[in-house]
């Protein structure tokens, strides 16, 4: 089952929301190629895909948030740090065994990026609204 956008993830920052839901459709790329069983090479590169995007997404958020003296930054950071670290040993172990953790990756990011959006995201949109930024 797809990882499905949903409003309650917009956070009103144009750049964010249209990261996220590159975010969200690269994971469903995933998750429907594995359960096509698609080649290792195919879903290698989605993968390095995945962190690609993510990495990026990272640095639009922390560098957005910076700009705006946000007090939670180095928090925020340390998540997405972890989930990049994460993402990078489920990366080497899919080089190691392809298909079964394949099957993981998707539900992984899926529930990591709903929850981030939903608490960490969020915490960072309130901040700025206060702000009579976005």
């Amino acid at each position: 089952m797809d990882a499905v956008w949903n409003t309650r993830y917009h956070t009103g920052i144009q750049l964010i929301d249209e990261q996220h839901k590159e975010l969200f459709s690269t994971v469903n790329q995933l998750r429907r190629s594995v359960q096509a069983g698609g080649d290792r090479e195919a879903i290698g590169l989605l993968l390095e895909g995945l962190l690609e995007a993510s990495a990026r997404h990272f640095t639009t958020e922390e560098a957005y948030m910076a700009e705006h003296g946000y007090p939670d930054l180095a928090q925020h950071v340390a998540e997405h740090v972890a989930m990049l670290t994460s993402l990078k040993e489920l990366h080497t172990k899919f080089l190691e065994s392809h298909h079964t953790l394949a099957l993981m990756v998707p539900t992984f990011m899926e529930g990591w990026f709903k929850h981030h959006i939903s608490d960490g995201d969020f915490g960072f949109v309130t901040f700025l609204k206060a702000r009579g930024v976005v």
